[in-house]
């Protein structure tokens, strides 16, 4: 009997491992982590697995983030990344904390996140000649992309790189360099654009030299989305359509007023998720609570407003976030910014997430709750709201340690570099 059962179960096994529609519904139901694991069998699952046609099947849409990498900005060297899962039942752990896929003598940060891989640098912010490295933290390769141009006086003048990914149109990506112009302008305002492609392994020079603004923002800002990235700069914004190469600049909702037209706005995330373009704004006059966040159509050519969004409920929980010491009408009055908006499968999947001090909330756009999705005991740079002193009352000024800029989306994905 026991042979019998020994010879049956052989059988079967062959049967599955020649029959690749029944190990796709397989392969299609197990984690990324034991898909890794799976790739590691034979060759024939790893080439199954690879294949954009599953990476279609298992996403057939954009896929959500799952939690959020934080740049602890207090550490100088070796830097830190707090993660954040987005889901309180189960949560994921942390993919990594420090980046050290490569010995980088100064550390490693992020720069950007983009449909499961990471644009990252060494820590050197203000040296030349950094090293960029684009990294996939769920399967841990990575790349050490080359020098733009092939020479160290052109990396000098780098002011950004910028990544786009799209793995549902192709399975290569595309690094954007913003540097200054070689040419000789008087005004030193000119810029030009650097294209580096996984597919060719090259740098090549795109267009000529542009003119833009000295506040636009090219070394921390910037979003991939719908084959183009976006810098927003107010009435200045502009956008690199990364298939056409083409530069212009694009449409935004009513940048420095709001309802009533005699109230000054801020903008305070830009961002993508799930497919989606969004911007908030928020509101000074006793309206900081207020938040705007519009959406942009499908074909770029105008914002909507998809959300009116009053958070009055987070600081009456948690009155420590109102710097008292300021004017109500102070932008910095209260100590809260948004980290990134989340869109889901279905509409009330939609939620916003908040950095108030020592902690970050995940707060629904469809039904105004909020809940905490983690705490920070040990942070040092975060202090504590107020103390009594002997002779008068004395509020220590709130800080925070999270901005949207240093706030990166994690996204699973077995895409292999």
């Amino acid at each position: 009997m026991k042979i019998k059962i020994s010879r049956l179960s052989s059988f079967s096994a062959n049967q599955v491992f020649s029959n690749e529609e029944l190990l796709i519904e397989i392969f299609l139901r197990l984690p990324a982590k034991s898909l890794l694991r799976c790739k590691c069998v034979s060759k024939k699952w790893n080439s199954l697995i690879d294949s954009p046609e599953f990476t279609r099947l298992r996403v057939p849409c954009f896929n959500p983030a799952r939690g959020l990498f934080l740049h602890c900005s207090s550490f100088l060297i070796n830097p830190f990344h707090q993660f954040v899962p987005f889901t309180l039942e189960n949560p994921i752990p942390a993919p990594f904390h420090k980046l050290t896929f490569v010995d980088d003598p100064s550390g490693i940060r992020i720069l950007q996140s983009c449909n499961g891989l990471l644009l990252c640098c060494s820590f050197r912010v203000h040296e030349p000649n950094i090293n960029y490295y684009v990294y996939n933290p769920t399967t841990q390769q990575f790349v050490t992309l080359p020098r733009p141009g092939g020479s160290r006086q052109i990396s000098r003048a780098v002011l950004g790189m910028k990544l786009a990914f799209d793995p549902w149109k192709s399975p290569n990506y595309k690094v954007v360099c913003i540097r200054f112009s070689d040419e000789f302008f008087p005004d030193d305002q000119h810029y030009q654009i650097e294209i580096y492609s996984s597919q060719t392994k090259k740098w090549r020079v795109s267009g000529p030299p542009f003119l833009a603004r000295y506040d636009i923002g090219f070394t921390y800002t910037g979003v991939y989305w719908n084959g183009a990235i976006y810098w927003e700069c107010g009435d200045n914004s502009l956008r690199f359509n990364v298939e056409q190469e083409k530069l212009e600049k694009f449409p935004m909702p009513c940048i420095g007023r709001s309802w009533d037209d005699h109230e000054e706005s801020r903008v305070a995330y830009y961002g993508e998720s799930c497919g989606y373009l969004h911007l908030v704004q928020v509101y000074s006059r006793h309206k900081l609570a207020f938040f705007n966040i519009y959406e942009m159509k499908t074909d770029g050519t105008e914002w909507f407003l998809k959300y009116q969004v009053n958070v009055e409920g987070v600081v009456d929980a948690f009155p420590c976030i109102i710097r008292r010491y300021l004017e109500p009408t102070d932008w910095h009055y209260l100590a809260m910014a948004v980290l990134c908006v989340v869109r889901g499968e279905k509409e009330e999947d939609a939620f916003m997430v908040l950095h108030i001090p020592k902690m970050v909330k995940r707060y629904n756009l469809t039904d105004y709750t909020f809940q905490k999705l983690c705490e920070f005991d040990n942070t040092s740079s975060i202090q504590d709201n107020q103390f009594q002193d002997e002779d008068e009352d004395y509020e220590l000024p709130v800080s925070l340690e999270f901005r949207s800029f240093s706030a990166f989306q994690y996204i699973e994905s077995l895409f292999c570099l």
